[in-house]
């Protein structure tokens, strides 16, 4: 009897544990943008860039969040402390 619970006990442990594994959530990927020329720029999980809005506004940035996905939460000056990085690209 004892070699019996000492069985199912070796096979409850190792299931268990692989359907935590399989309960955890993978990281998000990270937020993605397309420039004029086709070219992709990743912006980290929970970080934020301010892009250059269209001529000719230029003194105007988009403030994007990533969050996912990456959204524009408002339109910023150049110097907003929320900017953490600034995208000067046309």
């Amino acid at each position: 009897m004892r070699a019996i619970s000492i069985v199912a006990v070796a096979l409850i442990v190792p299931a268990s544990v692989l359907a935590q594994e399989k309960e955890k959530p993978s990281d998000p990927p990270p937020c993605s943008y397309s420039l004029m020329t086709g070219q992709y720029v990743e912006v980290p999980v929970g970080s934020t860039v301010c892009r250059r809005a269209p001529a000719p506004y230029q003194d105007l940035y988009g403030l994007l969040q990533c969050i996912p996905p990456l959204n524009e939460v408002e339109q910023v000056k150049r110097g907003d402390p929320r900017c953490e990085k600034y995208d000067d690209r046309p």
